[in-house]
């Protein structure tokens, strides 16, 4: 896997962390607007985007969100982080994220290939992705 490494700087402190990124399906490639949340266990598009890439679900999925529980279409994409690294047939949910001003939930599923940090040091946001994993990241006194 080659190597990415990047970091999105914010003049603020920012309660959302987005970025740009591509998801490749279907022979086509968009540019979408990405959200990365730990809280989220699997990665999930908009039903926009799902009708944009012209995908056809490959299943079901039973979800746990915080207003319950449902059942959703799962796809396969291909996602490109940093316009470099393409990480390869992604099992994503469809999704009403697209309300949020957003195309893709990037959850644990492929934020746990990598190390990820995030800073508000000066009051200012920043989050960092590198992929694959280096080492443990550890702060001390």
């Amino acid at each position: 896997m080659i190597m990415s490494v990047f970091t999105e700087k914010y003049n603020h402190i920012e309660n959302r962390l987005i970025n740009k990124a591509i998801v490749e399906a279907n022979n086509r490639a968009l540019p979408v607007i990405a959200q990365w949340d730990t809280g989220a266990t699997g990665t999930c598009i908009s039903k926009d985007l799902v009708r944009q890439l012209q995908l056809n679900p490959t299943g079901k999925i039973q979800v746990r969100t915080p207003s319950g529980i449902g059942i959703m279409n799962k796809y396969l994409i291909d996602i490109v982080l940093n316009n470099e690294v393409v990480i390869k047939d992604v099992i994503v949910m469809d999704s009403e994220i697209g309300n949020q001003g957003i195309d893709i939930l990037i959850g644990m599923d492929i934020i746990r290939l990598g190390d990820f940090a995030v800073s508000n040091y000066d009051r200012k946001t920043q989050f960092s992705f590198r992929i694959p994993s280096q080492e443990h990241i550890e702060f001390s006194k």
